[in-house]
């Protein structure tokens, strides 16, 4: 039996031990991570499991129970920006919930009505709470209960978009499955906090199954590196490429300068065709596999392209790329 969920459900009205509730977060984390390693996940799997790569504030918001004298603890993990660490906050809300309104609702209803209340801390919104994460503790509970929920929530979720178990995914020796987008040496190399912030955006709606917005935002990824790799040669001006380059203008400039073959330019052509195509409505394996190639167009497009011009650029400074020469 887990002691510290009993001795948090005996607390009086008004008590709280901050000890407690930070041996409590340590705790949830821990069985999280066994969670997390005991499904031999891939790495970019992990982007499903909402607490394997990123810190997250967990709630705990004491109720009054469906029986009198008899409290629960509606625990819930939420995303908050610029949140360092795991966070945990403890809420006694069981006198405006002693009401047989409240009692006698669904958990959905209860969730929502907990929501409303006026002076709840300002990151506790129905945007940032992790759905999965919500589960009502008594003290018939543990919490490893509440975490093996949680977590056999989002990885049966995960099921659904691909075509085999994520667990089973290990035994791909060829690692084909594995996808390497190389995101943080990217963001690194560019050193851009603009395209840093849309890079982010992009993968934030893409973990949240909003796959048009994902697509069309890594589109606009790949035209600002394919523009950044002619700034770094000092051939991304006006005469060039215009005020508004289309991809074909791009890569037309790209073959200017002999920076560019048929078949990269073709490659980059497909990843932008597959941006182009995807439907709002588009779910499951197929809209996650189209966005990861669009990533995998983004990595060629950084290490073809992009890389070199930077090592070009690096080596000859406030130099302008020579256009070469067309003479047999």
């Amino acid at each position: 039996m887990d002691n510290l969920l009993q001795e948090i459900l005996n607390w009086e009205y008004g008590y709280e031990d901050e000890n407690k509730l930070n041996a409590f977060l340590e705790n949830a984390k821990s069985y999280y991570q066994k969670e997390v390693a005991s499904a031999h996940l891939d790495d970019d799997d992990l982007i499903y499991f909402s607490w394997a790569r990123q810190p997250l504030h967990i709630y705990l918001i004491r109720t009054s129970g469906k029986l009198d004298d008899f409290n629960q603890i509606f625990v819930m993990a939420s995303q908050e920006d610029d949140l360092l660490k795991n966070e945990i906050t403890y809420i006694d809300k069981t006198e405006e919930t002693n009401n047989a309104q409240f009692r006698h609702s669904y958990e959905e209803e209860q969730v929502n009505y907990i929501l409303s209340i006026s002076d709840m801390p300002k990151g506790l919104k129905s945007d940032n709470i992790i759905k999965n994460s919500i589960f009502p503790l008594s003290i018939s509970m543990v919490t490893k209960i509440w975490i093996s929920q949680w977590f056999g929530k989002e990885i049966n979720h995960t099921k659904q978009h691909f075509s085999t178990a994520p667990i089973n995914l290990k035994f791909n020796k060829l690692g084909l499955h594995s996808q390497k987008f190389k995101l943080e040496e990217i963001v690194h190399a560019v050193d851009d906090p603009q395209f840093t912030r849309e890079l982010e955006e992009c993968m934030a709606v893409f973990e949240q199954e909003y796959y048009y917005p994902a697509a069309a935002g890594l589109g606009g990824v790949m035209e600002s590196l394919l523009y950044k790799t002619l700034e770094n040669y000092q051939r991304a001006n006006h005469k060039i490429i215009g005020s508004d380059p289309t991809l074909s203008i791009y890569l037309s400039a790209l073959k200017k300068f002999d920076l560019i073959d048929r078949r990269q330019s073709n490659r980059i052509r497909a990843a932008f065709v597959i941006r182009n195509s995807i439907s709002h409505y588009n779910s499951g394996f197929t809209a996650v596999s189209d966005i990861q190639n669009m990533l995998h167009g983004i990595e060629n497009i950084y290490s073809t392209l992009y890389l070199p011009s930077l090592e070009w650029k690096e080596a000859h400074p406030n130099q302008q790329l020579p256009e070469p020469s067309r003479q047999n």
